[in-house]
């Protein structure tokens, strides 16, 4: 590519069906190099054009590739970067993630192409935009110009197209003593992952079997799966470019699944090792929420955001409300956000009777987590402690150990939102939950509980469509007439702000779809599934 060595302008963007034949296809693998990338300098040339400003956020500066060093070694044909976890920078808006991507040469030239997916992320939010980062590296160790191109976003309110060409430095190191990568780990993978067109064929389904696009904007979606115990059909991840190349690296935030994961999840850890404290009281662990309003408020009660406080129960208006909105966006310490959480919502019934949805619930139960372990246990941060050595037991990705945490000494995750994942981390959260939920043990008793609803252990949360929630989890039931079962049946999911499902089948199945078109419809997966292994 001739506009990298600055031999050719920068006037267009490249399909990513273009830069797949050329870098992933057309070339063979690079002899390995390895290495410091840093960018520093201002760009070449560049485009940018906004084209969904919802909450009107864009400035110039959002044009800008936050400047980085980023170790990465090449194997095989593939560029690995020293780190997968997000990089914090100094840029105003930006923090960036790169995932592995290829290493190829070029038989002509007998440069190396390398091409890495990356990703910009809202600091302080949850938003991810996602693209390509393209140089090459001749014999001599001299690097190019890098490419930067976005097309595609999870981030319901703010989309835009990015091309941009920036001058970088390499300079050879032996890129495992700065931070150790574990290549053989990252390369196994013991599921078998195949196109969801393979099971439409293989069970004779409609392709809009689950993804139904009547309900459901195909351009709106990051990507679409199910998961059948060692099977994984995944759809393609579509942009506004073509195919991205690399799926199985693109960066999915979490936003409301952390409410189960990060809060729920989290305290099963917790109280397995420590016994019981979703029975706590609030008042006792968290100071500020000293009020009377609080007496009587347990964790569970804020997992089950029934605390009794809201101001209208109609579900969202809350949530979308001028005290939700600023905590969520605008409060950047642990003291605004703790302070504004507890203060919110005046009493209005008693804890425990009635669910309103509220993420200040989930970022106080943060908080009450992390200071009944500094209170009672050597250890001082649920996330840091508990859930990150979980996951690296259980061989997620290095992105899931991103969180967004407070701007200030504290540093507390937001528990409530702010976690990320790639493909293969869904495949591990589909294993974990549908073990807890047929293990009836005191292990993840907490958790069991949330993935086994029923009428005497949930709340009605949305009773227009039977959809409760209990110990940060949601569930909707389904009358056991529609599948001939004996009794209702229940369906327990995750949700995430602007249209992110993940739902835990009883027939031992996952079905997710990662999208920002603020849909949220999934019946014609629930009925798919029930199709190819019946629930009764």
């Amino acid at each position: 590519m001739d506009v990298l060595w600055g031999n050719e302008r920068l006037t267009n963007t490249y399909s990513y069906q273009e830069i797949n034949k050329l870098t992933i296809e057309g070339l063979e693998d690079s002899k390995p190099i390895s290495g410091i990338l840093s960018l520093d300098k201002d760009a070449i040339g560049k485009g940018y054009k906004v084209l969904v400003d919802d909450r009107k956020i864009y400035k110039n500066i959002h044009e800008d590739i936050p400047t980085f060093s980023l170790g990465f070694m090449s194997s095989r044909g593939k560029a690995y970067p020293s780190i997968t976890k997000i990089i914090q920078t100094d840029h105003p808006f930006w923090n960036i993630q790169f995932g592995i991507g290829t290493s190829k040469k070029d038989k002509q030239s007998s440069n190396t192409l390398v091409v890495l997916p990356f990703s910009l992320v809202h600091k302080n939010a949850n938003c991810v935009h996602s693209g390509l980062a393209i140089f090459a590296i001749s014999t001599a160790n001299i690097i190019s110009n890098i490419l930067f191109e976005i097309a595609s976003e999870t981030c319901a309110y703010y989309k835009f197209d990015l091309v941009g060409l920036y001058p970088v430095s390499f300079s050879a190191a032996n890129i495992t003593k700065i931070e150790p990568i574990d290549i053989k780990k990252l390369e196994g993978n013991p599921t078998l992952v195949r196109p969801i067109e393979d099971l439409y064929s293989k069970f004779s389904l409609n392709n809009d079997s689950f993804l139904n696009s009547s309900y459901i904007n195909p351009s709106n979606v990051s990507l679409f799966g199910v998961i059948d115990e060692n099977n994984h059909y995944v759809s393609s991840c579509n942009t506004r470019l073509g195919e991205y190349p690399f799926c199985d690296q693109l960066l999915l935030p979490s936003y409301s699944l952390a409410k189960s994961i990060a809060g729920s999840l989290s305290l099963s850890l917790i109280e397995n090792e420590f016994g019981p404290i979703s029975n706590l009281m609030v008042n006792d662990l968290v100071k500020e929420c000293d009020q009377r309003k609080w007496k009587g408020v347990s964790l569970e009660n804020l997992s089950d955001m029934a605390t009794g406080q809201y101001i209208n129960a109609t579900h969202d208006r809350d949530e979308s409300g001028a005290s939700s909105i600023q905590l969520i966006f605008n409060l950047l310490t642990h003291k605004e956000k703790l302070n504004k959480a507890c203060k919110a919502f005046p009493k209005k019934t008693k804890p425990g009777r009635k669910f309103v949805y509220h993420t200040s619930d989930t970022y106080i139960l943060g908080s009450a987590m992390n200071n009944f372990l500094k209170l009672n246990t050597r250890y001082e941060d649920y996330f840091n402690d508990f859930l990150i050595p979980f996951f690296k037991k259980n061989n997620f990705s290095q992105v899931s150990e991103s969180v967004l945490r407070t701007d200030d000494n504290v540093n507390q995750p937001y528990t409530g939102w702010g976690m990320f994942f790639i493909r293969e981390d869904l495949e591990h959260i589909s294993s974990i939950m549908h073990k807890v939920m047929k293990n009836n043990s005191e292990n993840f008793k907490f958790l069991h509980e949330a993935l086994n609803p029923k009428t005497d252990n949930s709340l009605s949360a949305i009773p227009g469509v039977n959809i409760y929630y209990n110990n940060g989890f949601w569930s909707r039931k389904f009358d056991k007439s529609i599948f001939n079962c004996k009794e209702d049946v229940w369906v327990p999911f995750m949700s995430g702000f602007g249209g992110i499902t993940f739902a835990f089948l009883p027939n031992g199945m996952t079905y997710y779809y990662f999208s920002d078109g603020y849909e949220y419809a999934w019946e014609s997966a629930v009925f798919s599934s029930n199709s190819i292994k019946p629930f009764c």
